[in-house]
């Protein structure tokens, strides 16, 4: 094989050429405006201290919805507990009604 140089010539129309300039263009006054800018945004130079929040606020107390959700477990289980000592002692029974209220038969009729 012979080593045969060859060239590629690439012809570019105006149009693309039009359009290529224009992004170049664009690119460059973006990276100027962004050059110009502060570093610091808007409103830095100002610090103020956070106020603690009032219970009641916009703010959710973590903490406190949790010993609520404890508590109100606590209570559901005993009430719970109540209800299966009424079960196995015979105070408490189930009983099924069919849609007349009549006590439905224990064969299922």
């Amino acid at each position: 094989m012979g080593k045969t140089r060859r060239t590629v010539e690439i012809r570019v129309d105006v149009y693309t050429r039009n359009c290529l300039t224009v992004i170049a263009v664009l690119l460059t006054v973006l990276i100027v405006a962004l050059w110009a800018q502060p570093l610091a945004p808007a409103g830095a130079d100002q610090a103020t201290a956070a106020t603690p929040p009032t219970p009641g606020a916009d703010i959710p107390d973590a903490g406190r919805q949790r010993d609520t959700i404890i508590k109100e477990l606590e209570n559901q289980t005993s009430k719970l507990d109540a209800l299966i000592r009424l079960f196995e002692t015979g105070k408490a029974k189930v009983q099924v009604v069919d849609e007349n209220g009549k006590a439905a038969n224990k064969s299922g009729q």
